[in-house]
């Protein structure tokens, strides 16, 4: 109503813009409109789960940190590298997901697939090379105390 009104009492109407053209204002508003807080599309997953795990394992690698340094033993070795390459593929996986998009690939989600599948290979293969280097040799722990006796 408030737009009818604007309307008639402007000089649009007086300045050259024909009644017959503006049948009503209600005709230039789409026909619904609707407000919703709630998606369109059900969400992948439990994100207040992963939420929460995400900030287990970034509250774990506080001890985890410290305490191989001080008690080094291969399991100490093994979840201070899980932690870490686990950590670390989530922030890598969210900067994928989030940079390269379907939308940057006119829909298409070959090559956002092919980047996420890309960031798992990458941090299956670093872990297990960790775990390598952690049984075969002086592990990643004594590594870095090496490192600093130099």
């Amino acid at each position: 109503m408030l737009c009818s009104r604007l309307i008639r009492g402007s000089n649009l109407l007086k300045t050259g813009i024909r009644q017959s053209k503006i049948t009503s204002p209600s005709s230039l508003l789409p026909a619904t409109s609707s407000f919703s807080t709630t998606l369109s599309k059900r969400s992948s997953g439990d994100h207040v789960r992963m939420w929460t795990a995400e900030r287990l394992v970034s509250i774990a690698q506080i001890p985890i940190c410290i305490v191989p340094f001080i008690w080094s033993t291969p399991i100490n070795d093994a979840i201070f590298c899980t932690l870490a390459i686990l950590h670390s593929h989530w922030g890598i996986e969210a900067i994928v997901v989030d940079y390269i998009r379907p939308s940057l690939f006119n829909g298409s989600t070959v090559i956002p697939n092919i980047c996420v599948s890309l960031v798992w290979a990458l941090s299956a293969f670093t872990l297990g090379a960790l775990y390598y280097f952690n049984y075969t040799d002086v592990g990643i722990i004594n590594s870095i105390k090496m490192l600093w006796r130099l």
